[in-house]
């Protein structure tokens, strides 16, 4: 039997980063020797700085390489003409080069999963190439169950190509340019219960749902020749498909005590409060719901942040009827507003979101920028029933990490009914940017590429919106931990798109049950 999978094709532009930025170290060494009435020497780089001659003569030979230093033979190194007029500019200098870059990713109607467009696996055939008469496209057709006709930033990401050492620098709005008018023919046997013409990664969650819908049409159905299955299920010819090296979505490497688990509510509560606190610039507050009541509990941390000059951004997923939660940010956002300017932004309409997330950017006691990413735990911002805990929760610093969280964010803003909410996207994209780009940095922890089936690091792989149900289907996960912000109950139903889901699989020495960090015996966060 021949059944069509509908899919949409969306076109995705983004921007690549290459190389890496400037350490702080290389900066102030940068500095020193443009602001030095003479050529400064080793010694006095080493007497100023007080840290191993090696990194010394590692931002040495960095800035020498880049052009913005030069070494004077027996006098010592003195600043370019180039170097002066960055560090004029007040900007810190840059080893990167960025590309501008695009691709077409598929999404199928059914669970809203993704697929490169140049996967190998997948065969995506239009009407006319399919060559069936229209009653038999529309036996053969499976229902749409899937009704989103936009496709979220964060999900999208993971399926992104770039070569090895680019990191994603800036993702736009996928376009749709085709609403379920493509197809993906697929065989299924009854007898055998198997399907055949399915991309290896959506096996999991849609193989059983074709099974089934096999069964109830399998009285209507008119059988196709042997030559004619053959023909649709396998690639047309000039097809893009390649066999893709790159993975569907990078497991992360995890500097050591990067990450750990929050494994009660007062131990949560306590956490998300502090992530507040210690805000630099911006707070994002992601809930599945939101009453007046507790809006009310967390007004005092609010506040304070909004009276630092902290932007804070909540999107909320659904109100209960007849509430004033939404009044109540209103409210908060009005008190606390310098003139017209409003630093509390939040959507007005339900953004569906099913997840408990509270990022935000810091500062760390030596000055370095820094973020931490609070998943699950205790509904903030409605009223604490016990069904709606998510518990053990995850508290993580690594910016990678936080990096895929905070430009998910963005898209489910981007996606978002109602006013113009750029702002908040922009700078969320743009934390993310300098999140991913920082890990290049040589400041930071070696992180180790993270191999398939490598055990000797710790790693955390981030799932995202409709890919979170691949969990729920797994009959095996693998080893680990797997923290999920959102209730499991949420994805029982494909069909349901988990806007907003974000789930971490966390996996190495450090992350073998019950052995696993939790607060209270390896901060994750300080």
């Amino acid at each position: 039997m021949i059944l069509l999978l509908p899919v949409s094709r969306f076109r995705v532009t983004y921007e690549v980063g290459a190389g890496r930025p400037y350490s702080r170290l290389e900066e102030l060494v940068c500095r020193m020797i443009a602001e030095a009435p003479q050529p400064v020497t080793l010694a006095q780089l080493r007497e100023t700085f007080q840290v191993h001659d090696r990194l010394l003569i590692e931002s040495v030979v960095t800035l020498v390489r880049a052009g913005w230093a030069a070494m004077n033979l027996g006098e010592g190194l003195a600043i370019t003409e180039q170097g002066r007029q960055t560090l004029g500019k007040g900007g810190r200098p840059q080893s990167t080069t960025v590309r501008k870059a695009s691709t077409s990713l598929y999404m199928e109607r059914v669970c809203g999963l993704l697929e490169r467009e140049t996967q190998s696996g997948l065969n995506v055939r239009t009407f006319r190439e399919l060559g069936m008469s229209r009653a038999d496209l529309d036996r053969s057709t499976l229902a749409v169950r899937n009704p989103r006709n936009s496709l979220s930033i964060g999900q999208a990401q993971g399926l992104l190509p770039h070569r090895a050492g680019e990191w994603i620098r800036w993702v736009g709005e996928p376009r749709m340019h085709t609403k379920g008018n493509e197809f993906v023919p697929l065989h299924v046997d009854l007898a055998s219960r198997t399907v055949t013409g399915l991309p290896r990664t959506w096996e999991p969650l849609l193989t059983e749902v074709l099974l089934q819908a096999a069964h109830e049409r399998e009285e209507e159905m008119e059988e196709f020749s042997q030559e004619k299955i053959f023909q649709l299920i396998t690639r047309a010819p000039g097809s893009k498909g390649v066999a893709s090296r790159a993975p569907r979505t990078a497991a992360l490497p995890l500097p050591s005590g990067s990450a750990a688990l929050i494994p009660g509510e007062v131990e949560f509560l306590s956490m998300a409060e502090r992530c507040i606190e210690e805000a630099e610039t911006s707070v994002l507050i992601v809930v599945s719901a939101i009453d007046a009541a507790s809006v009310k509990s967390w007004e005092r941390q609010l506040k304070d942040a909004l009276s630092r000059g902290v932007r804070v951004d909540v999107l909320w997923g659904k109100v209960d009827a007849d509430d004033d939660g939404v009044s109540e940010l209103k409210r908060i956002a009005s008190q606390s507003a310098a003139g017209s300017v409003r630093s509390l932004r939040f959507n007005a309409r339900p953004a569906g979101t099913v997840s408990q997330i509270v990022v935000a950017d810091r500062r760390t006691e030596d000055g370095a920028d820094a973020v931490t990413a609070v998943l699950g735990g205790v509904p903030l911002l409605h009223r604490n029933a016990g069904q709606d805990h998510v518990l053990p929760a995850l508290v993580v610093s690594d910016a990678g990490v936080a990096a895929q969280i905070a430009r998910a964010a963005a898209g489910w803003w981007a996606e978002t009914a109602g006013e113009d909410f750029s702002a908040a996207i922009d700078r969320w994209r743009r934390l993310a940017s300098g999140w991913e780009q920082s890990i290049q940095s040589p400041r930071v922890l070696i992180r180790t590429p993270a191999l398939p089936g490598a055990r000797d690091v710790d790693t955390a792989l981030v799932f995202l919106d409709a890919d979170c149900a691949l969990l729920e289907c797994a009959t095996d996960p693998g080893d680990g931990v797997i923290v999920r912000a959102y209730r499991t109950e949420t994805s029982e139903d494909c069909a349901q798109a988990l806007r907003g889901a974000v789930a971490v699989h966390l996996q190495g020495p450090s992350w073998l049950s019950p052995s696993a960090p939790t607060i209270g015996t390896k901060a994750g966060a300080d």
